[in-house]
């Protein structure tokens, strides 16, 4: 029998898988719908709050073509996953760049994504200057 804890990681990773799955499929609906009305996304420099801005993330980052090829390091403790991602996009490869690991924390409410934070993987010398 699994306890609460593993079952409760195990929701988050497949909730998680769910979303990347809607994210491959350009499914900006679904992608949407594990998200609170009211989350928030770090990436990069920028902060994007709210459904509308969220909205536009979405559409930056598909207008962009990137592309989740790997999945890894999957944890969680409480409400919150993290996991590392190597991705690549239009974007990236014209920086002659091909791929890129970066971390992924998500905090999860009532089964919704309220706040995600995307960085390069390892340490970030930014982290924490807002």
């Amino acid at each position: 029998m699994m306890d609460m804890n593993t079952a409760q990681q195990s929701d988050l990773a497949s909730l998680l898988q769910e979303y990347l799955a809607a994210v491959e499929a350009r499914d900006l609906d679904r992608c949407l719908d594990f998200y609170t009305d009211d989350a928030i996304i770090h990436f990069a420099m920028g902060v994007y709050k709210g459904r509308q801005a969220i909205t536009d993330w979405h559409r930056e980052r598909f207008n962009a073509d990137l592309r989740v090829l790997q999945l890894d390091r999957v944890s969680s403790q409480g409400d919150e996953l993290t996991c590392e991602l190597v991705i690549t996009s239009k974007r990236l490869k014209a920086w002659r760049i091909n791929t890129l690991r970066g971390k992924g924390t998500f905090r999860f409410e009532n089964g919704k994504i309220k706040e995600a934070r995307f960085s390069l993987a390892g340490a970030n010398p930014l982290e924490g200057w807002r």
